[in-house]
Parts: structure tokens; sequence; C-alpha cells
């Protein structure tokens, strides 16, 4: 009973939308993680959805940049895509426009992180 409830209280994944402004760069800022409290636990979680009600994805380290594609409505979360080990923010897609919007599926990471941590170094 006791996982059914915690099945339950799980918040689905909210995707991240690339491409809203077909004249602008589908993701129109690239930024960083900036500010993490050295005595913290050393990482930015990358969750499903804008809220920290959501499901850990990964974690990006102090310096990890990741390009900006949308806020969550009270401007606390922000929907990010990023390169993982081994790809160039190029591989990502998103520094140019696109058609049509749509939810993001690769082939880079993507997710929600909490503002706060956040530095926005263009766009």
């Amino acid at each position: 009973m006791l996982v059914a409830c915690a099945a339950a209280a799980a918040r689905r994944d909210m995707p991240v939308i690339v491409g809203q402004e077909a004249s602008l760069d589908a993701c129109g800022s690239w930024a960083e993680v900036s500010g993490l409290n050295p005595a913290g636990d050393g990482f930015l979680a990358v969750r499903g959805g804008p809220g920290a009600d959501y499901a850990m994805r990964d974690r990006l380290r102090e310096g990890d940049a990741f390009y900006v594609c949308g806020m969550s409505p009270d401007g606390k979360w922000m929907a990010i895509v990023y390169p993982r080990a081994g790809q160039t923010s190029d591989a990502c897609g998103v520094s140019g426009a696109l058609p049509k919007a749509h939810a993001y599926r690769g082939p880079c990471a993507s997710g929600w992180v909490h503002a706060a941590w956040v530095r926005i170094l263009a766009g």
C-alpha cells in the first residue's frame, strides 16, 4: 500500500519545449551553474519539471554550461538543454531557429533547474 501511495504522489515529467519563437533561436540563452554553496552537496539538481517535487534526473556541477529554453510561470525554474559527456553544445541542435515548437527529445539531455544557481552568459 505504501508503494502505491508513493507512486501516486510522483509527478509526471514536464518536457522542455524548444523553438517557441520561429524567428529566434530554439533556446534563447547560454548559461552556467554558478554560486553553489561550497559547504553544500556540490551539485545543482536537474529535475523532470519545475519544482523540487519532480524526480531528479541528473546533477550539474559549478561551471557546467547549458542552454536556457524557457522559464516556469513563477520565474524560479529554468527549462534547459545541455550536452552529455563527450558531446559539444553544437550537438544539441537548439542554437538556431526551428520551424515549430516541440518537446526536446535529444540527442543532448534536458530538464529543469532552480534559477537561483544560474548565471546567464549570453542571450
